[in-house]
C-alpha cells in the first residue's frame, strides 16, 4: 500500500508542476490572445464547431479509452496483440467519425466544411494520443505518462505562440491557423508517444479479424454510453447557445471566454483521474488500497480546486479584463458559476474513476443519463433569458447532480466513503482560505496581482497547517523502499 500511495503522490506533484507551468501559459497566453485577435464572434464560431464535433466523439472513441485504461493493468501479458488490434480499430473508427462529421455539417448547412474536417482530424489525433498514454500508464510507467500529459500543449505553445505573438501573421491571425497548429502539435505528440511504446513492447502487427473487432467493441460497449453522456452534457451548452440565440455566435464567444478557465482547471482534474484509473484497476480487489487512494485523491484534488476557485472568485474580474479587450461583465458572471462547477467535477472524477475501474458501469451510466436530461431542460429554460450566464448555471446544477450520484454509487456498490478526518480537514482548509482571501482583498490596498500572490502563499502555508501536505506523505516520497 505505501508504494502505491507513494507513486500516486509523486505523480500528482509531477502532474501539477508540469501542468501549472505549461497549460495555463498556453491557454491564457496563446488561446486567449488568439480569441482577442480574431474577435469574439470568430472565436465563437470555432467554439460552436468544436462543440458540434464533440457531440460525435462517441464514434471516434466508443469507450475504448476508458476500457483500455482499466484493461491493460489486468492483462499485460497479451499487450502486443492487444495494442495491434487497438491501433487498427482506432483507424477504422477515425474514418467513420470524420465521414459522419463532415456529412452532418454539410446537410446542416455549415459553410466551412474544410475547417470542420481539420477539426475532426484533430479530435482523432487527440484521442489517439490519449489511448497511447493509457497504454503507457497501463504498463505501470506512470511517470512517463505524467511527462507526456502536457506534451501536446507544450508543442501548441511553441507553434501557435510563435504564430500569434511573433510571426508576420500576428496582427492578421486567422482562426484556421489555430486549427492547423493544433494538427501539427497532436501529430508530433502521437509520434513521440508511439515511439515510447514500441521501446517498451515488441509490436506485432497482423491484420485484425472481424471477430477481434467485435470482441473489443463489445468489451468497450458499456463505456461508450459514458462517453456519449459526458460528451453531450459537457459540450451541449456551447452548441445550444448557437442554436437558440440569433446573435452571430457572440454569446457562444462570451461563454468560451469563461469556459476557457473551466476547461484549463478541468484538465488537472482529468489528469488526476487518468492517473488513478490504472492504479485503481491494478488493485481493484484490495479495498484498503482503494480507500487509501480515494482519500488521497480527494484530499489533493479538492484542496487544489478550492484554491483555484477562490482565486477566480475574488480576482477573476481583473484577470478577464487583462486578457480580453472586448471584456463584458457577463464574462465574469459566467466564470463564477463555471468555477463552482469545476469543483464538483474535480470531486466527481475521483469517485467516477473508481466506478469505471470496477468494469461495472451500468448505474454510472444512469447517473450520466440523468445529468444529460437535466442539462438539456435547463439549457432550454435558461439560455433564451440569461444567455451565456444561463448556460453556466445549467452546467453548475448538472454537475452538482452528477457528483452526488457518483458519491452515492461508490458508497452503495463498494461501501467506500471518505474518512471523517479527511473531510473535516478539507472543510477546515476551505473555510480558512476563503477567510484569507476575503480579509486580504478587503484590507490591502495594493495591486490585485500582488494580493493574489500573497493569498496563494498563505494557501500553501495553510496546506501544511491543516496537513493537506503532511510530513508522512513527504517521508513516503523520500523513501525509495
Amino acid at each position: 500500500m505505501p508504494m502505491m500511495k507513494r507513486e500516486f503522490i509523486i505523480n500528482i506533484i509531477l502532474l501539477f508542476i508540469i501542468n501549472i507551468l505549461i497549460k495555463p501559459i498556453y491557454i491564457f497566453g496563446v488561446e486567449a490572445r488568439i480569441q482577442d485577435t480574431v474577435g469574439t464572434e470568430a472565436y465563437g464560431l470555432y467554439f460552436f464547431y468544436f462543440n458540434f464535433i464533440f457531440l460525435f466523439q462517441f464514434i471516434n472513441d466508443p469507450g475504448l479509452q476508458n476500457w483500455n485504461a482499466q484493461y491493460i493493468p489486468k492483462n499485460r501479458v497479451n499487450i502486443q496483440s492487444h495494442f495491434s488490434n487497438l491501433l487498427q480499430i482506432k483507424f477504422i473508427l477515425a474514418f467513420i467519425f470524420i465521414s459522419i462529421v463532415c456529412l452532418s455539417a454539410f446537410f446542416l448547412g455549415y459553410l466551412d466544411t474544410w475547417m470542420i474536417f481539420f477539426m475532426a482530424v484533430n479530435f482523432v489525433l487527440s484521442s489517439l494520443f490519449m489511448v497511447f498514454r493509457g497504454v503507457v500508464a497501463g504498463l505501470g510507467h506512470y511517470r512517463s505518462d505524467s511527462l507526456l500529459s502536457s506534451l501536446d500543449k507544450l508543442l501548441m505553445l511553441f507553434i501557435l505562440g510563435y504564430l500569434v505573438w511573433f510571426s508576420d501573421y500576428r496582427d492578421n491571425f486567422d482562426i484556421r491557423f489555430l486549427i492547423y497548429g493544433q494538427t501539427m502539435a497532436y501529430l508530433i505528440a502521437c509520434l513521440v508517444a508511439f515511439s515510447l511504446i514500441i521501446r517498451k513492447i515488441s509490436l506485432i502487427f497482423k491484420p485484425i479479424r472481424i471477430e477481434d473487432i467485435k470482441t473489443v467493441i463489445q468489451s468497450s460497449a458499456p463505456y461508450v454510453l459514458i462517453m456519449i453522456f459526458m460528451t453531450t452534457y459537457n459540450k451541449l451548452d456551447g452548441v445550444m447557445l448557437g442554436w437558440l440565440l440569433d446573435d452571430n455566435n457572440y454569446q457562444a464567444g462570451v461563454y468560451a471566454a469563461a469556459y476557457r478557465f473551466y476547461d484549463a482547471a478541468n484538465m488537472v482534474g482529468y489528469l488526476f483521474a487518468a492517473l488513478l484509473l490504472p492504479m485503481y484497476a491494478s488493485e481493484i480487489n484490495d479495498k484498503n488500497i482503494l480507500k487509501e487512494l480515494l482519500d488521497t485523491g480527494i484530499k489533493y484534488t479538492t484542496s487544489l480546486s478550492l484554491v483555484m476557485l477562490a482565486s477566480i472568485w475574488f480576482f477573476g474580474d481583473d484577470i478577464l479584463k487583462l486578457l480580453y479587450s472586448e471584456y463584458q461583465p457577463d464574462f465574469f458572471k459566467s466564470l463564477r458559476f463555471l468555477m463552482i462547477s469545476y469543483f464538483m467535477v474535480a470531486t466527481a472524477y475521483i469517485y467516477g474513476t473508481l466506478l469505471v475501474a470496477t468494469g461495472n458501469v451500468k448505474n454510472l451510466n444512469i447517473v450520466f443519463a440523468a445529468g444529460l436530461v437535466v442539462n438539456i431542460v435547463l439549457c432550454l429554460i435558461l439560455i433564451p433569458s440569461f444567455k451565456a450566464v444561463g448556460a453556466s448555471i445549467a452546467t453548475l446544477l448538472t454537475q452538482i447532480l452528477v457528483m452526488a450520484g457518483q458519491i452515492y454509487l461508490v458508497k452503495k456498490q463498494m461501501n467506500i466513503v471518505i474518512s471523517a478526518s479527511e473531510l473535516r480537514r478539507i472543510v477546515s482548509f476551505a473555510l480558512s482560505i476563503i477567510g484569507a482571501f476575503f480579509i486580504l482583498t478587503a484590507v490591502l490596498k495594493i495591486e490585485w496581482y500582488l494580493i493574489l500572490g500573497l493569498c496563494i502563499l498563505i494557501c500553501v502555508l495553510l496546506s501544511f497547517i491543516f496537513k493537506i501536505i503532511n510530513q508522512k506523505d513527504l517521508a513516503l516520497i523520500r523513501n525509495r523502499k
